[in-house]
């Protein structure tokens, strides 16, 4: 309760990681980019939480490796200077990456459209001083918070509300996806020039006839735009707003070529070298580990619930199921990030081997379920045995013993 009273200096002075945590949580939970990532009214209570503590984990052992906490200390910053720093650079570079991550295509849009506002000669900021009165808006210095609009109107063009901009724009037409390559690589569409990308802005302002925020405008027109950020996953996978799990799936099948008897035999040689593959990576992965059993079953099981599972525990959850701490389970994530950033492998030889390691990482947390709960059940028969002997009974000095044993 009381870490949020302890200044960062103080509390990187005495080594606090708990103050620091505590007050990278509080700050993150608070932030504007953060709270936009993960609606309150998409997300549960509890999930939200497990997100942020996610994050905030993310961003302390990010801050960490960058030893970024010691040149706070050795350049004398004040804990209003780490404060600001934090707040305005370290947390929206973290939720930038995040974003262009999960949404490559609309990140990129956004950004396009961001752009063209700003610069093109066919729109203009408006201050927001003259509407302030009517609307509530206040002045910010935020870029997507501010008002622009087309550079034919007056500069005291009054505001309209926001809340029935989706409406207005209803007649505005669906523009067609450019399916063009374009980036490094060709790795990513056009969607859409900029020519044609400025003529459905100017379509989008001479409709609402009114100034708007950059946030909101963006928020109009991608809603014209075929984006497309999607994630590949299984045909045969449930929905996940699916509630009857007893209802069997649809069986679905796939067109697909027959393959020569050269592609066969070349398949199976591939599959053999990805067999071996799989097993020299547990071998590698035991000797990150020096070849501990216990620091090992940790991080076979770690390797296993981040991504494996179907059920994908978040790292929050994963830890707390293990009994160990987050940065545990992060540093197990890296020791097997490490190894497969570091296989030059193609996206087909990736996937036999994502199979392979499906197979036995299945089957050996199986085989240590199963020898945990027969180990259990002796034990528990052994001590409901005792417990029932009478006083002078010998099985008392060998309980001891085991005792002393265990």
């Amino acid at each position: 309760m009381g870490t949020n009273f302890i200044g960062w200096i103080e509390a990187l002075k005495n080594n606090d990681v708990e103050a620091l945590w505590a007050k990278l949580f509080n700050l993150i939970s608070k932030h504007s980019s953060v709270r936009m990532l993960y609606p309150p009214n998409e997300f549960s209570t509890e999930m939200v939480r497990d997100e942020y503590c996610d994050l905030t984990q993310d961003l302390f052992l990010r801050l960490f490796e960058k030893q970024r906490w010691q040149y706070y200390l050795d350049n004398d910053y004040s804990d209003e200077r780490i404060q600001q720093e934090l707040y305005r650079i370290e947390v929206p570079n973290m939720i930038t990456v995040l974003q262009r991550d999960r949404h490559p295509e609309s990140y990129r849009i956004a950004r396009r459209i961001s752009d063209l506002i700003k610069t093109r000669a066919e729109f203009q900021h408006f201050s927001t001083s003259s509407s302030s009165a009517s609307t509530g808006q206040h002045n910010c210095n935020k870029m997507v918070l501010r008002l622009y609009g087309l550079s034919i109107w007056p500069a005291d063009k009054p505001t309209k509300p926001e809340s029935d901009m989706s409406e207005l724009i209803k007649g505005v037409t669906f523009r067609i996806r450019d399916i063009r390559r374009t980036g490094r690589g060709a790795g990513s569409q056009v969607v859409i020039s900029n020519e044609d990308l400025v003529d459905l802005i100017v379509d989008v302002f001479t409709t609402i006839d009114t100034p708007l925020s950059v946030r909101k405008m963006r928020a109009l027109v991608m809603s014209k735009l075929p984006i497309e950020d999607s994630r590949m996953v299984s045909i045969s996978a449930p929905s996940p707003a699916s509630t009857n799990q007893d209802t069997d799936l649809p069986y679905l099948d796939v067109a697909d070529k027959r393959p020569t008897p050269l592609e066969t035999l070349l398949q199976k040689e591939k599959w053999l070298q990805i067999e071996e593959l799989a097993d020299d990576a547990l071998r590698t992965l035991k000797e990150q580990v020096r070849n501990k059993p216990n620091r090992y079953n940790k991080l076979l099981r770690v390797v296993w619930h981040c991504y494996f599972d179907p059920a994908s525990l978040s790292q929050t959850r994963l830890a707390r199921k293990m009994g160990i701490s987050d940065s545990l389970v992060s540093h197990y994530r890296g020791i097997f990030d490490s190894f497969i950033r570091n296989l030059e492998l193609s996206i087909d030889e990736f996937i036999l081997l994502n199979s392979a390691l499906s197979r036995r990482l299945a089957a050996i947390i199986s085989e240590w379920n199963s020898s945990e709960a027969e180990h259990a059940q002796p034990a528990r028969s052994a001590k409901s045995s005792l417990s029932a002997a009478p006083l002078y009974s010998p099985a008392k000095p060998l309980s001891r013993a085991a005792s002393r044993g265990a």
